[in-house]
């Protein structure tokens, strides 16, 4: 089964960006950043109407996205397991993995703008689209039979720092950090 819907970057009332769309299956679909966490940390939230809340709590450096290093992720308040190789070339290699109720996911960049999330079953594949803040778009297609759980952490992504996916990304990111760009 292949589904697909669009979650469009809007403001709220302080100004800040969040996506917010609709999907036929899950009901109304929001990812926040910075959404409120624990002082001193940058926070990504997906939550909607049919799908629990999840949180990426880490830290940043000049953006609201959080990084993957030393990242937390909670569903429901509970903690997933997180881990990722940092010093593997590949894409495939650099990918990020996490464990949830007995079910391993993946995180794998494809370009800078898309990334896969997978679990046996189940490919979502997410793309940004667009330059200007008002006309930014994300497409989710997902390919399979997905579960709420799913497509929380899948979209949740598009609200987190994922250039460490990426070796050239990494070197960037370790570059800001050296020099605190």
């Amino acid at each position: 089964m292949t589904a697909s819907f669009v979650l469009k970057e809007l403001r709220d009332e302080e100004r800040a960006l969040y996506w917010s769309g609709t999907s036929e299956e899950f009901g109304t679909i929001e990812v926040r950043y910075p959404a409120d966490g624990p002082v001193g940390s940058a926070t990504a939230r997906a939550r909607g109407s049919a799908i629990p809340t999840t949180h990426l709590i880490g830290w940043a450096i000049f953006q609201d996205k959080p990084r993957l290093t030393h990242a937390r992720l909670q569903v429901e308040g509970e903690d997933a397991k997180l881990w990722r190789n940092r010093w593997a070339v590949s894409r495939k290699g650099r990918s990020l993995r996490m464990e949830y109720g007995g079910t391993e996911y993946r995180c794998r960049a494809v370009r800078r703008k898309r990334y896969v999330f997978t679990r046996p079953g189940l490919v979502v594949t997410v793309t940004q689209s667009g330059i200007a803040p008002k006309r930014r778009t994300i497409l989710v297609v997902i390919d399979g039979s997905a579960e709420p759980v799913d497509l929380s952490l899948a979209v949740l992504f598009s609200g987190v720092n994922r250039s460490q996916l990426t070796l050239g990304g990494a070197f960037r990111a370790g570059f800001a950090t050296v020099f605190n760009l």
